[in-house]
Parts: structure tokens; C-alpha cells; sequence
């Protein structure tokens, strides 16, 4: 079994209680991590982002998400900075997650066409391969 079975069969045997607390229950509740603690962070994330500096970025934005997953604006830095790493699929999954939290978010439903149009341009693609079976290195290259 993968990650993905172990979730759906722990999910189902959640009480609906229990899915409820989950839901509504965040990092930033148990610990009491303020407001301007997390906005610390994500201006820093963002600041990473606008520099280049993605894999760190990606990092913050974890533990953004992990300490409160209903705040739309994480997702949205995270499927950016996916996008960047060039992660397509993922950046799009965290984008469907934000916007399962803030449904008429203007920027992830943007972000989302954007992502959506770059993949099926990633798919219609040709393939070019770098190599070639010629023994003639002029064909080569």
C-alpha cells in the first residue's frame, strides 16, 4: 500500500468528529503562533521566491501550510514556487487546496488556468531528443 491508500482508508475510519476537529484544528491554534509570527515567515518565503532561491522557499511554505492550512495565501507561494521547480502537477494540487479553502480566490482561480494551460501545453509538446544515432559528428550537432 502506498501513502496515498494509508490516507483514504485512515480518512474513512475518521468519525465525523474526529474529521471535524481535524478540519477546523491548525499548528497555528495548538501552538499559539501569531498572526505576525506567520507573516514574518511568509514575507521572508516571498523574499526567497522573488530571489531565485526556490527549494528554501518551498521549505517556508511548508511549514506555512503545516502550521495553518486554511490560509489561501500559502498555497498560492507554494504552487509558485512548484511552478518554478517546474513541478507542474504539484503546483496545481496545491492550488485545488487553497482552493478548497477560499473557492472564489481571484488569484488561485488565475493561477489555476495558468498552470492548467502551461500543462496541456507541456503535453502537446513534441519530444526532441538530445542525442543522436548518427556516427556522423557534423549530424550530431
Amino acid at each position: 500500500m502506498d501513502a496515498r491508500t494509508n490516507k483514504a482508508l485512515s480518512d474513512a475510519q475518521l468519525s465525523p468528529t474526529a474529521r471535524k476537529f481535524l478540519e477546523e484544528t491548525t499548528m497555528k491554534s495548538i501552538f499559539g503562533i501569531s498572526d505576525e509570527a506567520l507573516d514574518a515567515v511568509m514575507a521572508l518565503a516571498y523574499q526567497l521566491y522573488q530571489v531565485g532561491r526556490y527549494a528554501e522557499a518551498e521549505v517556508l511554505c511548508r511549514g506555512l501550510i503545516a502550521a495553518d492550512h486554511r490560509y489561501w495565501w500559502s498555497y498560492s507561494l507554494y504552487a509558485a514556487t512548484l511552478r518554478r521547480l517546474g513541478k507542474l502537477p504539484e503546483a496545481l494540487a496545491e492550488i485545488e487546496k487553497g482552493l478548497a479553502y477560499e473557492p472564489n480566490e481571484p488569484k488561485l482561480l488565475f493561477m489555476r488556468r495558468e498552470i492548467r494551460a502551461a500543462l496541456a501545453n507541456q503535453e502537446r509538446a513534441p519530444v526532441v531528443s538530445t542525442t543522436s544515432t548518427s556516427p556522423n559528428p557534423r549530424v550530431a550537432a
